[in-house]
């Protein structure tokens, strides 16, 4: 990111680093197999036979108390709408939330999900025990509920709750409305747009925000939601079952955000970004950014995609096994390199939320060799064919004109003269331009006759390197035409006669110790005469 940021720093407003969304799913490990179950029925509740009438009465007991809780509290609860983000549609309770400092859950979404759950089934054939039942593992659609939560500490984040057993949770957090947070604390002006700061009135203090962003922090405030909100079990339920709630990290996404001043280089930078990965992101590019060997034994596939979303911007991806880094403009606004693992063991991680430090140490580097190659792709010069499109012939009306070389002298010299007298407001006529070039050049008029003149000229003002002086029959350079001047007298000037000096006038002996300029001039001589003798062998 570094070598990034040498290259445009000029451009950037300010850069910073943080997480972007963590997904922690959190379970219950006693109740989580079927002779958990088994035992907290019959023995602990002493419910014998485990029949589907009992297992939904703890459903219905689930979806009763998150109604009620609702009513108390007058939380508006709605069922998740169809290709309809949730993000939109609480945003303006989230935004009155923010105002107001009303701290808790602001909204309820029901929605209909697949997850893991557990069924009973009489067995085929008799048994002793009447009323033995099987229980079993399997995935179905159920009443899953989002808890929209403005918490004072992390900010705006989401719980779901599945109203069936085992009741498994999965906290949305996000390290931006954490950051949002601290600012507010400590006073720090600031303005966010759509998931990212882009103006701030000190840069650096989001970075020493996001370190306050500690395993401890997270587990003791979802801890404490998920007290509040979670499935309810009775004292007795608790002690005899030991009931604990563990937490892993399922999907974790670390960024880094690049603000410019302007949305121009922003625009340019994404799409010569999205050219040159498409072009040069091979299977050992990705493997390197991820730090994974690339062998036989490597699952999965190494692609990269250019998608088109909803919100009308494109993303580049790069995939490697559960993760991959993406790279997206936003907006108009900012530039976003992306680095996300949806499984942690693919980046050599355990789950558990207090590695998240060293998650976060792992997902940077990865994210710092993807900018990186980006900025060895653009740290590049790409030679334009300028004297190439000049000489060739262009057609105007019905004549065609011939081309300029870049060996034609007549032209070099009209050129150099344009350009000493290029401070002239009134320009120069062509008879003043004749006598301009003899004398500078202290040629016979045989050698550059008016002929010569009146005919160069026409070559240089149809590619637009030239123009009349009004209604005069005077000529100018223009903007274009300084430009190609420079690059025609500076290449003779600079380059062919100092070579050629050094080649006909100036062949240094043994003993003589030239100049660096000098020394990169013979060595540039040697090389190509090497080449030439080889032709010629």
């Amino acid at each position: 990111m570094d070598s990034f940021l040498q290259l445009f720093g000029t451009m950037i407003a300010f850069t910073y680093h943080c997480f972007d969304r963590i997904v922690i799913r959190g379970y219950l490990s006693v109740v989580s197999r079927p002779e958990h179950i088994v035992y907290f029925f019959r023995d602990v509740l002493g419910i014998a036979c485990i029949t589907k009438e009992v297992l939904a009465r703890r459903t219905v007991d689930c979806q009763n108390w998150v109604e009620s809780y609702a009513r108390n509290h007058g939380i508006p609860v709605a069922w998740a709408e169809k290709d309809v983000r949730k993000e939109d549609r609480v945003r303006p309770l989230l935004r009155s939330a923010k105002r107001t400092q009303s701290f808790g859950v602001y909204f309820i979404f029901k929605s209909m999900e697949q997850a893991t759950t557990f069924r009973s089934v009489a067995p085929t054939f008799t048994t002793d025990d009447p009323e033995y039942r099987i229980l079993e593992k399997t995935r179905s659609r159920f009443t899953h509920y989002y808890f929209h939560i403005f918490d004072d500490v992390l900010g705006a984040m989401v719980l779901r709750v599945g109203s069936f057993l085992p009741f498994q949770t999965t906290w949305y957090l996000n390290g931006h409305t954490f950051m949002e947070r601290e600012c507010i604390r400590q006073g720090i002006a600031y303005r966010m747009h759509d998931n990212a700061f882009v103006s701030v009135a000190d840069p650096s203090f989001l970075q020493r925000a996001i370190g306050r962003f500690t395993p401890e922090r997270i587990r003791q405030r979802i801890e404490h939601w998920t007290f509040l909100l979670g499935p309810k079990f009775s004292r007795k339920e608790s002690s005899r079952m030991g009931l604990h709630r563990y937490s892993c990290i399922s999907r974790v996404a670390w960024c880094g955000n690049v603000i410019s001043h302007r949305h121009f280089p922003i625009d340019r930078l994404f799409k010569r970004a999205c050219e040159r990965a498409l072009a040069s992101v091979t299977a050992d590019t990705i493997s390197q950014f991820f730090g994974n060997r690339l062998t036989r034994c490597l699952r999965g596939k190494l692609p990269t995609t250019l998608d088109r979303l909803s919100q009308g911007h494109h993303v580049f991806r790069a995939y490697c096994k559960h993760a991959f880094a993406k790279h997206y403009e936003k907006l108009r606004t900012f530039l976003r390199i992306e680095t996300c693992s949806n499984t942690l063991s693919d980046v050599h991680l355990k789950k558990a939320p207090e590695r998240l430090p060293g998650v976060k140490k792992v997902l940077h580097t990865v994210h710092d060799r993807f900018a990186g190659f980006q900025a060895s792709a653009f740290n590049v010069h790409f030679d334009v064919p300028l004297f190439q499109r000049l000489a060739l012939p262009i057609t105007s009306g019905a004549t065609r004109i011939p081309g300029i070389k870049i060996q034609d002298a007549r032209v070099v010299r009209l050129m150099e003269v344009l350009l000493h007298a290029a401070n002239q407001i009134q320009g120069f006529s062509t008879a003043a331009l004749h006598k301009r070039i003899l004398l500078t050049y202290r040629l016979s008029e045989g050698a550059y006759s008016l002929t010569h003149l009146r005919y160069d000229p026409r070559k240089i003002k149809a590619r637009g390197l030239i123009m009349r002086n009004g209604h005069h029959y005077t000529y100018r350079l223009t903007d274009k035409g300084t430009k190609v001047s420079l690059m025609f007298v500076l290449f003779h000037k600079r380059v062919c006669g100092p070579l050629a000096n050094s080649l006909f006038h100036h062949k240094p002996t043994a003993a003589y110790s030239p100049n660096k300029l000098e020394k990169a001039y013979h060595k540039a001589d040697a090389s190509i005469q090497h080449i030439v003798d080889l032709l010629a062998a």
